[in-house]
């Protein structure tokens, strides 16, 4: 093939990846979403080449630099995972053919699922790459049409409002829409292999579960399907759901686009695939990271139900992966171990992601050291609405990275990059409203005080608070179980700063005397405490803030520092 032959370049990507996932509201609906778009480009892209006639080349057999050289079957995939790629051919035909196919097998396998294609044109690469991407901004905004259409006479599926496509029975729970009905068939598994190293913990198989049922059954399948719940009472069935990003990932996307399109086609392939690559893997080895954490934490603790199953060998965890591509990485995990969950994620990711960057030698000019990610987290009851709840977790995590970026504005260091931060709130609302309502009738009092340090962060001189000072709080009341700091007085104090903010400084004043009255031993953990506490009010921002309902949160869902997560007190 002419080695000056115009190259061809196609590119698509889900959008709205989240909201596909949460519609429906069950968690078995989730799990098949999130499998069906891991499995868009794997197994049914491969399966769309091979019908065109083509296949794939894999980028080290490349050429180091100059053209890429490519025969009329051979396609190169530079980015290829989480519901997007980017495919380059020198056969424009065939390129025309995959881009009139490729949006029909996506309809039909994930219904639903809004997404953007492009393909262009150009005897250089760099040139087809950036119209395929102007192509792909413009069509971000615009919306698509789903079929089957809910006309007024359409049985809808009661769930999602959407046409009904199986014919209703006696009970109409039957029914599904065309999307629920693709994402309960789903046979893959694929994203939750990716939580699990290979060859790791040999002496168990570990499981994800697929439902949130509240009473214990007494079958393996139920052992083996449903949520490991701390406790058989439904009042103890709190999850999190987890949002988290990378923080500034657009812009370093800018610079290495701007800096590939000054390298040859090879080179820039080459440097395209290290860096999308490579974030990939290190965003996969950090949630496997926080997945080897929560096994070890859980392994240990004797679980209520465990005392149904005879198949001790498989071990379901109090986590469902839910969405793991790029630097974004979504998840429901049991209450007591999110915090934790987040903690080592945050702290995997940043190394790992440190590692690859050292090694992208042709793009060190246009990224920094290591990458740093956000982290929205909402805790709520097991029974409430999942998407509503995914919302507030991804405002959280946009309120948090705004902090972080006035945080590198406002930093005397060098660092180009946000910190690591993470914004949770404690909700039992049973309907949810956006994040200013949220804050405003759970957080803030009526004379505009704040119950909340929020977001803090992992590491120490970032400008905030950081989550270990949280933790280190909590063991002033752990430790003084017998004496008067004890948790019901933080809750008490929490409810009259909402009902009488003058009564509320009344009572820390007379509960101070108390503690430093009684005795030497007494008075001197309540001096470290008062000091701790005022250190972390100094160290936020902002006026008129103070961790009350953060601490109320760490009580009530029972979460222990991570480190001492090993130590707690198993189940019985």
């Amino acid at each position: 093939m002419n080695q000056k032959a115009p190259y061809s370049v196609y590119q698509f990507e889900a959008v709205f990846i989240q909201e596909y996932v949460f519609g429906g509201g069950k968690i078995k609906t989730m799990v098949g979403a999130s499998e069906l778009i891991e499995a868009i480009t794997h197994p049914l892209l491969d399966e769309a080449i091979e019908k065109l006639g083509l296949r794939s080349k894999e980028i080290e057999s490349l050429p180091q630099k100059g053209e890429l050289n490519l025969s009329e079957a051979e396609v190169v995939f530079p980015r290829r995972a989480g519901g997007v790629f980017m495919m380059i051919s020198q056969n424009q035909e065939k390129m025309a053919a995959f881009a009139q196919l490729w949006p029909i097998l996506v309809n039909q396998f994930a219904p639903g699922l809004r997404f953007s294609a492009a393909m262009d044109t150009d005897n250089t690469l760099a040139e087809a790459t950036k119209k395929v991407r102007h192509q792909l901004n413009h069509q971000k905004n615009q919306p698509q049409t789903f079929l089957p259409e809910s006309t007024p006479l359409t049985v809808r599926y009661q769930k999602t409002g959407l046409a009904q496509v199986e014919a209703p029975k006696r009970n109409k729970k039957t029914g599904a829409d065309w999307t629920t009905k693709a994402k309960l068939s789903h046979s893959f598994k694929s994203l939750a292999d990716k939580h699990l190293a290979n060859n790791q913990f040999q002496d168990n198989t570990f499981t994800f579960p697929h439902a949130l049922n509240h009473e214990p059954e007494s079958t393996k399948g139920y052992w083996r399907e449903n949520f490991p719940f701390k406790s058989t009472d439904a009042g103890n069935h709190s999850v999190a759901i987890i949002h988290t990003d990378g923080n500034g990932l657009g812009l370093y996307v800018q610079k290495v686009f701007a800096a590939l399109n000054q390298l040859t086609p090879a080179e820039y392939v080459r440097g395209y695939a290290q860096f999308s690559q490579g974030l990939q893997a290190a965003t996969q080895k950090a949630a496997q990271s926080a997945t080897s954490w929560l096994i070890e934490q859980y392994r240990p603790e004797t679980n209520p139900y465990k005392a149904e199953i005879k198949d001790e060998e498989v071990l379901p965890l109090p986590m469902r992966p839910l969405i793991l591509g790029g630097d974004d990485l979504t998840c429901i995990v049991r209450a007591d171990y999110a915090l934790g969950f987040v903690q080592a994620f945050t702290k995997a990711f940043e190394r790992e992601t440190a590692e690859f960057l050292a090694r992208l030698s042709t793009l060190n000019n246009a990224l920094p050291d290591k990458l740093t990610c956000t982290t929205g987290m909402i805790f709520i009851r097991s029974n409430q609405p999942f998407y509503l709840a995914y919302q507030l977790a991804e405002a959280l995590c946009s309120e948090a990275k705004k902090v972080g970026q006035n945080s590198i504005n406002k930093s005397s260091t060098n660092t180009p990059i946000p910190p690591s931060l993470i914004y949770f709130l404690h909700t039992t609302n049973t309907l949810f409203d956006t994040l200013d309502v949220q804050i405003k009738q759970e957080l803030q009092t009526t004379n505009n005080q704040y119950l909340t340090l929020c977001p803090y962060a992992f590491q120490p001189k970032q400008g905030r608070p950081t989550l270990q000072q949280l933790y280190e709080l909590k063991t002033y009341f752990d430790k003084a179980r017998d004496d008067k700091l004890k948790p019901s007085a933080i809750r008490n104090y929490a409810g009259h700063l909402h009902q009488d903010p003058h009564y509320a400084q009344v009572f820390w004043d007379r509960w101070k005397k108390r503690m430093t009255d009684d005795g030497a031993k007494t008075r001197k953990s309540w001096d470290a405490f008062e000091d701790l506490w005022q250190q972390m009010i100094d160290e936020h921002p902002a006026p008129n803030h103070m961790p009350v309902a953060d601490l109320v949160t760490l009580f009530s869902l029972d979460i222990q520092a991570p480190e001492a997560s090993s130590n707690r007190e198993t189940n019985g």
